[in-house]
């Protein structure tokens, strides 16, 4: 069988690597499409700010799940040793990475074969991927659009057919935010879920990594093919105990089910993305699940000014190791206005602040805690508007941390909860605008039942399948 670049694009992660096994095509034909896919569409997106020269040649893990598989690496972490990561930043330009994850072990083990580097806002800080080092990264629905942050890189890539499964992260929303933009499958883990070996928490455990990916037997796959603790990590976990892939179908019946409409900041939904989500929640009655209006109620401002103290906090932390790293200077040559006026509030920022976020923190994690007493899942919005035009939130000026995070918040604020709570969430593309453009419906469950998230998105995908919606920038369409 001789594989061609469009139809490489049509196969998921478990359908390549079944071809792969029967010995259809080769690992290396593969990756050669994959390195064909991202030369046809990606000076359109920019989504991939480098392929790997040896990607074609790489020997994968002979006779792992999902051995051959192309895949694309987010320019921050996860990387192995000798390879660049240069955190979306000209602070980091040239930087590479002397360690290896156990993220990136874990790879290697499933048979994925990095092929590059996909772009990522700079630190990860913005839920957009526009970057002086590299440009915007554009949605594969509408070049107008973004691709979200911070892993817009992997969403336009998945989306646009490049990688079946690109790898991500998400500190506060930023495996959603582009899933929901580009029509993929983006799900956050549940809080230790991945160990983020050698390294601790980041973002005080807010943030996790993952995929994003076209099919949900691929996230379901993937979770049972890179979760796992190493001793020292922060937030043991209690393993699931079963196959997230093998029970993908088994979807437990009559399910307690909240839908949120209502944005925690108290903006204004759009109407199509409430109407999309609202029609998700008259399918599950359909389907037998008890479902009723409801959501936790949060303090947003507070909390909002807590995320803000925190992340500038990190910011700060995050610039000062890669300046160690690169002997580059935190000034305006090396960072964005927005980012450096981040950093320099971050480094101000007291014990006394930072111990008074943990408190709010703590609060909402208990708030949460008791709303999944009652609910097995909420089901919201992803993004409470449709996917932002370039530059939409890009300041001209600086903002203050707290009016910066806030600025998103008509767009983003059905999404940090769960990453201070640490429950899993997943969004889905169920809908589509009147303008083509995609709508992402957010599941999420209640702490450590990653099982009954990616079980209900099963049944999801088969009710509102969406594999042959493919968008106008695509590997199909140009080759």
């Amino acid at each position: 069988m001789s594989l061609s670049s469009s139809e490489y694009a049509g196969y998921d992660s478990v359908g390549l690597a079944d071809l792969i096994r029967s010995k259809e095509v080769t690992a290396m034909e593969v990756a050669a499409c994959a390195i064909d896919a991202v030369r046809a569409v990606n000076s359109e997106l920019n989504a991939v700010v480098e392929t790997y020269s040896d990607g074609v040649t790489a020997n994968p893990v002979i006779d792992a799940p999902l051995t051959g598989v192309p895949t694309l690496i987010k320019d921050i972490g996860n990387i192995e040793p000798g390879r660049l990561v240069e955190f979306g930043s000209r602070l980091g330009i040239g930087n590479t990475s002397s360690v290896s994850t156990h993220l990136f072990d874990r790879i290697g083990a499933a048979g994925l074969v990095p092929i590059g580097r996909s772009a990522s806002s700079e630190l990860a800080i913005a839920g957009v991927t526009e970057t002086a080092a590299f440009g915007p990264t554009r949605s594969p629905w509408d070049r107008d659009r973004s691709a979200g942050g911070s892993s817009g890189g992997a969403g336009a890539a998945v989306g646009s057919g490049m990688v079946p499964i690109a790898i991500g992260s998400d500190g506060g929303g930023s495996i959603r935010i582009p899933a929901s933009c580009c029509g993929v499958v983006g799900l956050k883990p549940t809080r230790g879920r991945i160990s983020p070996a050698p390294f601790g928490a980041a973002l005080a455990g807010f943030a996790t990594s993952f995929v994003l990916t076209r099919t949900v037997r691929d996230s379901a796959l993937a979770l049972d093919l890179l979760a796992g603790q190493v001793a020292g990590d922060p937030y043991p976990i209690t393993p699931s105990g079963a196959g997230y892939m093998e029970n993908l179908d088994r979807l437990p019946r009559g399910l307690r089910i909240a839908i949120g409409l209502n944005s925690f900041s108290s903006h204004e939904v759009d109407p199509e993305v409430a109407g999309a989500t609202s029609a998700v929640g008259e399918l599950l009655t359909e389907m037998g699940h008890q479902v009723e209006a409801d959501q936790p109620a949060v303090p947003w401002d507070s909390f909002l000014w807590a995320m803000a103290t925190m992340w500038a906090a990190d910011a700060a932390h995050f610039a000062g190791r890669v300046s160690s790293l690169t002997g580059r200077p935190i000034d305006d040559t090396q960072l964005e206005p927005q980012t450096l006026t981040i950093c320099e509030e971050g480094a101000k920022i007291s014990s006394q602040e930072l111990l008074s976020a943990g408190d709010i923190f703590n609060d909402v994690n208990r708030r949460l805690a008791r709303f999944f007493e009652n609910y097995d899942i909420l089901v919201t919005p992803t993004l409470g508007q449709l996917p932002p035009e370039i530059g939409r939130y890009r300041p001209e000026g600086t903002l203050d941390s707290v009016s910066f995070f806030g600025s998103w918040a008509d767009v983003e604020s059905f999404l940090p909860l769960f990453n201070c709570g640490g429950q899993p969430a997943i969004s889905l593309p169920l809908a589509q605008s009147s303008a083509g453009l995609p709508i992402g419906v957010q599941l999420v469950g209640g702490f450590s039942d990653d099982m009954s998230v990616l079980q209900l998105a099963r049944a999801l995908e088969v009710a509102l399948p969406w594999a042959e919606r493919i968008p106008l920038i695509h590997v199909s369409r140009r080759s």
